[in-house]
């Protein structure tokens, strides 16, 4: 491929959204969470329903329960209210982004800072329903949304992830 990808897109809460419902969703220890929650709050229930003794672990298990079930969710929230409450505050935090993507590297602007990564540098990515995440580090991502680029550009921009042995979080 030696054309580029030019992605564009304006920066908003529902993209903010988006991208942390899937940045949350990908965490394992969540997974984990929601299903020892959901454990513990079963537990507490039965408790309640006279096979504890003491009615405060039984409350103590269901809170805990809800607490690892709806942690996702919390978290998801609190980090959009921090993203938005930032871009009334800072303008270049809601607005504009574009990447150009090609063979050797990823270039743009994003939140009114220019970037140029090469592939080489990327942890991983991983393919989602909502969009594209790249992986500069664990905690360091890329977003690029699916409703910003055509199903034929996002297979391009997968084969020179391939290409350049960027690794597939998907499949780890």
């Amino acid at each position: 491929m030696s054309q580029k990808i030019n992605v564009h897109y304006e920066l908003n809460e529902a993209l903010w959204r988006k991208f942390y419902d899937v940045y949350y969703a990908a965490d394992k220890k969540f997974k984990l969470r929601f299903i020892y929650g959901t454990c513990s709050w079963i537990l507490g229930v039965c408790g309640l329903l006279g096979f504890f003794e003491n009615n405060i672990l039984a409350l103590g298990m269901i809170a805990f329960g809800l607490y690892c079930v709806f942690a996702k969710r919390y978290l998801v929230n609190r980090a959009v209210k921090k993203a938005v409450k930032k871009g009334h505050n800072n303008p270049q935090t809601s607005g504009e982004v574009d990447y150009t993507i090609d063979t050797e590297k990823i270039t743009g602007v994003e939140q009114g800072l220019d970037f140029e990564f090469r592939w080489d540098s990327f942890y991983g990515y991983r393919d989602a329903a909502p969009g594209l995440l790249l992986y500069l580090k664990k905690a360091t991502v890329l977003f690029i949304p699916d409703e910003t680029i055509s199903v034929t550009e996002k297979h391009e921009i997968v084969n020179i992830l391939t290409q350049n042995k960027v690794q597939n979080l998907a499949t780890k």
